[in-house]
């Protein structure tokens, strides 16, 4: 079947089907699907895809309940547009939302099929497709009901930057400009917000100047190195990655800059404090992490690390994974120095 015959069943289809006397937000259900199917040939899309997202809705979906055509008939459809349009078009009329979003961009992720419950992995070809349609719909339906935007653009932002390894580019910056507050909303967020808040972020970059930014729907926040984990690491990246959706407490909000300052570990309990608090007497083994001019970074417990100035390394040279005997000497919650004595 050529190209310009499969489009033109598709709409001969949908108009038999009564699809142009449904109503949607922005007039009727055809004039949305002929958007979504024009938006997706603006991102790029193949013709398969594009005929997936003018037919997304005969079958219904987790989200639009109204069918066009039951499942028994689907032969009818893969007839007008070929069988792999159509079948992810079943794809997405089956995906059960709140079982097969979480996992979309995992390998191993598990898609459930609602109609028939059954659970299985799917190819990460099909679930890109999956979340460029997607994102294709959800964008289009908030373009024109301000309701919806208001009250689900938030988390959808956060769902597509979850999803940015499975976006094209075009789309996620269409989504990215869609969605991201401005002028009184986006005012209004920060202002809401208030020192020790949790709210939930998705890591969206980790930059390389180590400042790790969290899309948090629609305003971006940041989080400095040190905020990342009371652990010993690095980077970020040894922590946490892009993409992870998490719980952050708000450490400051900045309404002149418009900056939103987080962190990860203020939601963790202080290894340190524990460490204190669990007696920290006589003597102990703990491996070297890190060597540096002025001296060596020894890890004491699980989280805490102390300093051996050179001068009190008594000649010795250890390299990264050697292991030191010491008994630790003090320690200072507030300064967060452990002092120790080698033995």
């Amino acid at each position: 079947m050529g190209r310009e015959t499969a489009f033109e069943a598709a709409r001969e289809l949908l108009l038999a089907r009564g699809a142009d006397t449904l109503e949607h937000p922005g007039g009727t259900l055809l004039a949305h699907l002929e958007r979504v199917e024009a938006r997706l040939a603006d991102w790029g899309a193949r013709d398969e895809l594009r005929l997936a997202g003018l037919c997304h809705a005969f079958y219904g979906t987790d989200g639009f309940a109204e069918s066009l055509l039951p499942l028994e008939r689907r032969g009818l459809l893969a007839e007008a547009i070929g069988t792999e349009a159509e079948e992810l078009v079943y794809f997405y009329a089956g995906c059960d939302r709140k079982i097969s979003y979480p996992g979309l961009t995992d390998e191993d992720g598990l898609f459930r099929d609602r109609f028939t419950g059954e659970t299985h992995p799917a190819a990460r070809g099909r679930r890109k497709d999956f979340a460029e349609l997607t994102a294709a719909n959800e964008l289009d339906v908030l373009r024109h009901n301000r309701e919806l935007r208001t009250r689900y653009g938030g988390a959808l932002l956060r769902l597509f930057t979850r999803w940015r390894s499975l976006l094209s580019e075009a789309a996620f910056t269409e989504a990215r400009e869609t969605l991201t507050l401005k002028g009184e909303e986006r005012e209004a967020f920060l202002t809401g917000l208030e020192r020790g808040d949790v709210v939930t972020g998705v890591v969206s970059h980790l930059a390389s100047f180590h400042v790790t930014f969290v899309e948090l729907g629609g305003v971006v926040g940041m989080m400095n190195i040190p905020e990342v984990s009371w652990g010993v690491y690095d980077f970020p990246g040894d922590v946490i990655s892009e993409g992870q959706e998490l719980p952050f407490e708000v450490l400051a909000v900045d309404l002149s800059r418009e900056r939103i300052f987080l962190s990860l570990k203020s939601l963790e309990p202080d290894p340190l404090r524990a460490f204190a608090r669990g007696g920290f007497g006589g003597v102990r083994t703990g491996r070297v992490t890190k060597r540096v001019p002025s001296g060596v970074f020894v890890l004491v417990a699980d989280g805490v690390e102390a300093f051996v100035d050179h001068d009190d390394l008594d000649g010795r040279s250890p390299r990264p994974g050697d292991e030191l005997t010491f008994e630790v000497t003090a320690v200072n919650v507030v300064t967060r120095r452990v002092r120790l004595a080698l033995r």
